[in-house]
């Protein structure tokens, strides 16, 4: 009998199709609650017993957890990315390795439209889910040449899902936003995805599978008759007044404000640090490693008229990020600007990452941005023009090719960056990405050594398109923060800017 695997029974969704699989002539077979599923070694022996008859894998994410971000545990971090992120990495190893094995069978990712749209203090749900999106994306360029379906399913809200979160509006009265002002069964998922686990899917295989019921797609009905009615605007906590803002951004104003810029002893941190410095942002220079590209970095920016001190601490480490802010404040007095730039990308293929491997490469590429933000939120609250930019790629939504697990920080960071604008909306902080396509940097820290190269396939090139000209600068990058932090941008929150010279066009 074909025999379908479901990794994790917590949500309903997930139980339904449980239940409903074996009607359509599947036997279900569940992981044993005592194997981790980011236990590589386990779950890879468990499965030999089901190996011939393995024809699919159904992954659900963990349940929805709710918290503003400086009230997450240190434990429920480590909880989260061990369940999430890791989890579907070597559940995907250990399936689509044998799946290549047997040319043929269904890698599908029970999902949910927190891959694109926030909870509201949803980061521990949201994180992993977009990171799961971004390996989606990454399992199909690896896996499907080998006849692997790979489906990303985004479930909608549900009944059990009910009073999750009170920041964003989706959770208010949810059933009144489905188009027919009902909240789904929980087994609606349940046909397309005995569908998916058939060949006839295939030409589905890659593409993100919105099946939320028209949620996100539905705005209100049409008025019929009958006068319009006002809508009283509540607004939330507003800490900062509007003209405030503005007045701290007059350009007649002298430019007081204090920046912090993560991993910028080199590379687009350095470069992001000339051009604030040269605007008269003062800048905390962090690095991690190349202490001496910092300091060269810090003497340049002297020179030029600027003010900058260089301050090395490791971002995954939350009491070095907490030192290192409060150094800041005692210099300055104050703590305006953000900017999450520190990252590693080690260029490994999906079956050579180890858990370990991802979790260590997760730790610095999100869980610095994590560990920053909760540091220095609390002087940026407080600063008259408070700004957070989260350095991303245009990897955040476009696959590598070359390292899946890179593109699921980018991905978690590009719903990380969601989470936090929602929730700091009442303070009026705007929050965004700067989606970065190929840069010039000098070299890039933690690349790992080993047999990697990429080419074209001879003849794909179109003769009349113009050659790709040059990389993006890390001055330009300065630049297009600089505007960020600007009073014209003051509304946009929440959003993704791409940088890459139109390469994502071609």
């Amino acid at each position: 009998m074909k025999t379908v695997i479901i990794t994790d029974l917590r949500t309903r969704a997930a139980q339904e199709a449980a239940e409903f699989l074996p009607t359509q002539g599947y036997a279900v077979q569940i992981v044993p609650e005592n194997i981790s599923l980011w236990d590589e070694a386990a779950l890879s022996a468990w499965v030999e017993t089901f190996r011939d008859e393995l024809i699919g894998v159904i992954h659900p994410a963990p349940p929805v957890q709710t918290c503003g971000i400086l009230e997450i545990t240190p434990e429920a971090w480590d909880k989260a990315a061990w369940e999430g992120p890791v989890a579907a990495l070597i559940v995907t190893k250990v399936f689509c390795g044998i799946f290549r094995e047997k040319q043929q069978g269904a890698m599908i990712y029970l999902n949910s439209i927190h891959a694109e749209k926030p909870v509201g203090q949803g980061y521990l749900h949201s994180l992993g889910c977009g990171a799961v999106e971004m390996l989606a994306k990454e399992v199909c360029q690896d896996y499907g040449a080998q006849h692997v379906g790979v489906y990303f399913v985004e479930r909608g809200i549900l009944s059990e899902d009910q009073g999750q979160s009170d920041v964003s509006a989706l959770y208010c009265n949810t059933e009144r936003r489905y188009p027919d002002q009902n909240m789904p069964e929980d087994s609606y998922l349940n046909g397309l995805l005995a569908f998916l686990l058939t060949p006839a899917a295939l030409p589905l295989s890659g593409s993100p599978l919105q099946a939320d019921a028209g949620l996100l797609g539905f705005y209100h009905s049409h008025r019929v008759e009958g006068p319009v009615r006002e809508i009283p605007v509540t607004g939330g906590k507003n800490r900062r007044d509007p003209q405030e803002i503005a007045d701290a951004l007059r350009p007649e104003v002298p430019e007081e404000r204090v920046a912090l810029v993560t991993g910028s002893g080199k590379g687009v941190g350095a470069g992001v640090v000339r051009v604030l410095t040269r605007h008269g942002i003062r800048c905390c220079i962090n690095c991690r490693t190349h202490p001496e590209m910092a300091a060269e970095l810090e003497q340049e920016v002297r020179e030029a008229g600027g003010e900058a001190f260089v301050y090395q601490a490791d971002v995954t480490d939350p009491a070095q990020m907490a030192a290192m802010v409060q150094e800041i404040v005692d210099r300055y007095g104050r703590l305006d600007i953000l900017v999450n730039n520190a990252a590693l990308q080690p260029n490994q293929f999906i079956d050579q990452y180890t858990a370990k491997d991802f979790r260590d490469l997760w730790e610095t590429n999100i869980g610095g941005y994590f560990h920053a933000v909760r540091a220095a939120l609390p002087y940026i609250r407080k600063s008259p023009a408070g700004r957070i930019v989260d350095m991303s790629s245009i990897h955040g939504k476009r696959p590598t090719l070359f390292d899946a697990g890179y593109a699921m920080t980018k991905g978690a960071i590009r719903m990380f960056t969601r989470e936090l604008a929602l929730e700091l909306l009442a303070d009026r902080i705007p929050v965004n990405t700067i989606d970065l396509g190929a840069c010039k940097i000098e070299f890039k820290t933690g690349e790992r050594t080993g047999s990697f190269s990429m080419m074209k396939n001879a003849g794909s090139n179109n003769p009349k398109m113009p050659e790709y000209e040059r990389f993006v600068l890390p001055e330009e990058v300065g630049h297009l923060i600089l505007f960020l932090l600007s009073r014209p941008a003051a509304t946009l929150t929440g959003d993704g800017i791409r940088i890459d010279r139109g390469i994502t066009l071609y």
